[in-house]
């Protein structure tokens, strides 16, 4: 007796839309896994990319302990999107929310863009970057005011030049304004090469600093 296996006809172009999807949903999984929970306003919720690759947020989650090192962590239940109280079906807590939910995360996910928007470098456009605004010498000095900015900071940068002096070496003081203090850039000269005393009146607080006489 002869057997005759039939196999079932394989479509590439099935095969490779399935693939597709295979690969596209592992790499939504790794993604995924960069994203820890955060607790706001006393719940948790966790960031996540959903079938588009835009972030949202999964949450409310219960905070409540299952044992001595493990938090519950489920994602809490309401009878609507408008509910305000939430119950958690694995550790029983129920709790009263400042919002509903679908607010709530709505608001956890602005949060989440602005603990975001925090980590990134920040610049400012309020002035002229590296505007001259004072500048003055006589026969062997000048000096020059510009100011500048630092991680979105605005600050004043306070030139002190040698005239005499061929190499172009010069001595820089920052005057931070948002952090209220003066430091130096230690890559040029050393502000004593030019200075004995240098104070500062911000608004909360006086900055005064002496530099060590230099023996001639």
């Amino acid at each position: 007796m002869k057997m005759i296996t039939k196999f079932p006809k394989t479509n590439s172009a099935d095969i490779a839309r399935r693939k597709q999807v295979r690969d596209e949903n592992l790499e939504r999984i790794e993604k995924n896994n960069e994203f820890p929970v955060f607790n706001f306003k006393a719940f948790g919720f966790r960031p996540y990319f959903n079938n588009n690759d835009k972030i949202n947020i999964k949450g409310p989650l219960c905070l409540g302990s299952l044992s001595k090192d493990r938090q519950c962590l489920a994602e809490l239940r309401g009878d609507n999107a408008e509910s305000k109280k939430a119950h958690c079906i694995v550790c029983g807590r129920t709790y009263d929310l400042p919002h509903g939910f679908q607010e709530f995360r709505e608001i956890a996910n602005e949060a989440y863009d602005g603990f975001v928007n925090s980590q990134a470098e920040i610049i400012t456009l309020d002035v002229p970057y590296e505007a001259i605004k004072a500048e003055d010498e006589d026969e062997t000095r000048k000096i020059r005011i510009k100011w500048s900015q630092k991680d979105g900071r605005n600050q004043a940068v306070i030139y002190f030049i040698n005239k005499d002096d061929t190499g172009g070496e010069k001595a820089q003081t920052f005057v931070d304004m948002d952090r209220e203090e003066i430091r130096h850039d230690s890559s040029d000269m050393h502000p004593d090469k030019y200075l004995v005393k240098i104070t500062a009146e911000f608004k909360s607080t006086n900055v005064g600093i002496e530099y060590k006489k230099k023996e001639e």
